[in-house]
């Protein structure tokens, strides 16, 4: 077309444009809306008054998998979804901990523009940076304050913030200040510097701020507080007229409660702070709350102090979280308590045994959605303001003090799933499995093909295994047995015995427990070893560990070695068991209570090696399944096996001489596989796979395969998974709207 004939097209289309009555492609204006805390709720003024806000909240974690949180790796496709789902599930109220990147508030200021009947309003954190030293009112008051300016101006869509390392930057432009419902500045700060602020810092024991003031006789670190919190109103009201509600984000370590039965090892306990009774001062009105992360848990005195432990919910069951939030509601008369974390993990691993109801893991992904539903009832029969749920995806570079110490090298932790490690499976939604690197546990094979690593293909016998199949991906490493049988394998009349080893050359144990031969002589290995051992009876469903190889022990404080391979000839092969709950701090405590000795808990543990036999669709914890044909499925996590990253093929080789733990990386893993027959305590060998391995009584190392996995340095092909998790939530939410 001639460049004169299309601009006078252009015109023409213009003028069209103008003379017909087009409808504005712009969104409508924001439903102004005001919160205020009052009495013991929050409450919204839509533009027809007052009326009781139930918080139904969900803390947006970022870290996908591969990153930290620092990374802030989100794009506008991951908010967009986000926002959208978890209005579907029906929550009203997001929290963030810190600043985004400018994206998150577009994504934001767009959704609630878009969806004006039913908006989600903001949480908003200003993020105390962590200490390990020092304390909070000499080291942390600058930078904070610094942080508090640059929130306050990017939640009003008015800062340009420079790069800086881990913490976002950019152009901030979007102003969602109409959705913002709160400030909750300030971090789970620790105890032991808490207490050392407040010995420094001894005359600060009053505050009278321009909002905000603290009567003389409080603590140093709650007038510190006050000034905090006085400064943000102050920053907010003086450059952009608004009051909104404001709290400290606080845990139970630091609640007004003494808790007798914690012990002050680790910071917990050891002051009793409450940053929510503060006099206000007009014209500010929108008023403080009272905000902790609560987990029926930990701290340990929610499960051990007398009183909550007599404590019943309204099914009737003694419940220790509802006896330890009533307890906190009654320190907080007449204020909103809101419980800004909240959850339990669906996670193979668990840290701490509440006896009493909800651990810190151990549960099926089914189960986790049945106790957060029922943890969100506990919160409101509590009398409770409101509640966040912890936390919207799983993130991979979460650290448990009970895998801390062997999830090494420590910065490759994001790069893989630890089914072990609680705090790395809170997620609403998952990013497990993995489309093409993942197996179904499902005793069927039609996800395993030709090219999967063969460890054993040989001709059938009765009796016998046809062939072995060997598979890894960011969370388990997988084994496919087929047995010669083309019958549902019935493990009670034919065990399995399955050898694995992880360390290349003489290491490990040279004999595979009371595996014998079919002459009863004991099936020995020519120099060569193995670090762990399946063994399936139908009656025994474990995983177990070389004795010397063992580093539990160790890592419970009864050993000084372990986790060291080494040559071994006893077969001696342990169920490991994991000291949970911190126990070893309280055996030594001497606690009263009216009068009588409390006595300190017993020590508990955790078996790493109890192996569940179920289809992995339905039962997200299950290891082992039995299907038809004679096929047999199994999935060991990886730290399980002491393979400390997978990522980089390293694990656990530990030198006694220094006091850290150490790492090798491996060449890769063999494996053997027995099928046998129980009589008395040993098991007779009935076949092998691979079957020449075997000659006479010996085994040869050298005749198994080596499998060698390949390794990764970013995480790809992740597809976001709801968990029933987000359903359960959907319900609750839907039975306080």
């Amino acid at each position: 077309m001639p460049r004169i004939c299309l601009t006078i097209s252009l015109l023409v289309a213009a003028l069209l444009s103008a003379c017909t009555d087009v409808p504005s492609a712009s969104p409508p204006p924001p439903i102004a809306a005001e919160f205020r805390a009052h009495g013991d709720y929050f409450e919204i003024n839509r533009g027809d008054g007052w009326q009781k806000f139930i918080v139904n909240g969900v803390d947006l974690a970022v870290a996908k998998p591969g990153y930290y949180p620092g990374d802030l790796a989100a794009q506008r496709d991951d908010y967009d979804r986000w926002l959208a789902g978890i209005a579907e599930m029906g929550a009203n109220v997001i929290r963030v901990y810190t600043l985004h990147y400018p994206v998150f508030y577009q994504a934001f200021r767009d959704w609630n523009l878009n969806h004006p009947d039913k908006p989600l309003y903001l949480l908003h954190g200003i993020w105390l940076d962590e200490r390990t030293d020092g304390d909070y009112m000499t080291d942390s008051t600058v930078l904070f304050e610094e942080e508090i300016r640059l929130d306050v101006d990017a939640i009003h869509g008015n800062v340009d913030i420079d790069p800086r390392f881990g913490k976002a930057s950019g152009h901030y432009d979007a102003d969602i200040s109409p959705w913002l419902m709160a400030w909750l500045p300030g971090d789970e700060m620790d105890g032991n510097l808490v207490a050392v602020s407040n010995q420094k810092w001894a005359g600060y024991n009053e505050y009278n701020g321009r909002y905000i003031r603290m009567k003389k006789g409080g603590l140093p670190l709650e007038g510190w507080v006050a000034h905090e919190l006085d400064t943000v109103l102050s920053y907010e009201f003086d450059r952009y007229g608004e009051f909104r509600p404001i709290g400290w984000s606080s845990w139970p370590a630091l609640d007004p409660i003494h808790h007798p039965t914690e012990s002050p090892n680790f910071g917990q306990d050891v002051v009793d702070c409450n940053f929510a009774q503060f006099d206000l001062v007009a014209p500010y009105d929108k008023g403080l709350f009272a905000s902790y992360h609560i987990y029926p848990f930990n701290p340990e005195f929610i499960i051990y102090d007398p009183g909550y432990d007599k404590t019943l919910d309204a099914a009737g069951a003694v419940n220790s979280y509802l006896g330890y939030m009533k307890d906190l509601k009654a320190h907080h008369a007449g204020v909103p308590v809101l419980v800004a974390e909240y959850g339990i993990p669906s996670s193979q691993g668990v840290a701490h045994i509440n006896p009493y109801a909800y651990n810190h893991g151990g549960y099926s992904e089914a189960e986790q959605a049945d106790v957060v539903y029922d943890l969100y009832h506990s919160c409101m029969q509590a009398g409770m303001a409101g509640t966040v749920a912890f936390e919207w995806i799983d993130e991979w570079f979460k650290r448990t003090w009970v895998t801390t110490p062997t999830m090494l090298p420590a910065d490759s932790g994001r790069l893989w799933l630890d089914v072990m490690s609680p705090e790395e499976n809170f997620g609403i939604l998952s990013y497990y499995p993995l489309p093409g690197w993942s197996k179904t546990v499902d005793g069927k094979p039609d996800d395993w093909s030709a090219q999967d690593f063969a460890a054993a293909q040989q001709t059938p016998q009765p009796g016998g295994l046809a062939h072995v199949q060997l598979a890894a991906d960011p969370a388990f490493l997988y084994l496919s047995i087929q047995l010669a049988d083309d019958a549902t394998p019935n493990l009670s009349k034919l065990s399995l015995l399955i050898g694995i080893s992880t360390a290349e050359g003489d290491t490990g144990n040279h004999l595979l427990g009371a595996l014998t031969t079919p002459q009863d002589t004991t099936l020995a290995t020519d120099g060569f070893g193995f670090e762990s051992l399946v063994l399936l009876d139908g009656a025994t469903d474990e995983l177990r560990i070389d004795a010397t190889y063992d580093p539990m022990p160790k890592i419970n404080g009864a050993s000084k070695v372990g986790g060291t391979p080494v040559a071994t000839t006893d077969g001696q092969f342990l169920l490991e068991n994991q000291l949970v709950n911190n126990n070893a701090q309280y055996q030594s405590m001497d606690v009263e209570f009216d009068g009588k000795q409390w006595p300190p808990p017993p020590k508990q543990y955790h078996a790493w090696g109890k192996l569940v036999v179920g289809d992995a669709t339905t039962n997200t914890l299950a290891n082992v399944q039995v299907g038809p044909h004679g096929v047999l499925e199994i999935r060991l996590p990886w730290h399980a096996i002491w393979v400390t990253d997978p990522s980089s093929r390293s694990i656990l080789w530990d030198d006694p001489t220094t006091p850290d733990w150490d790492v090798k990386v491996t060449e890769g893993i063999r494996i053997f596989v027995a099928t046998a027959q129980k009589s008395g305590d040993h098991y007779r060998l009935v076949d092998a796979a691979p079957r020449d391995a075997v000659a006479g009584g010996t085994l040869v190392g050298a005749k198994l395969p080596l499998f060698t996995w390949p390794t990764w340095s970013t995480v790809s092909n992740v597809v976001e998974r709801r968990k029933p998790l987000f359903y359960a939530l959907k319900t609750a939410f839907a039975e306080n709207p």
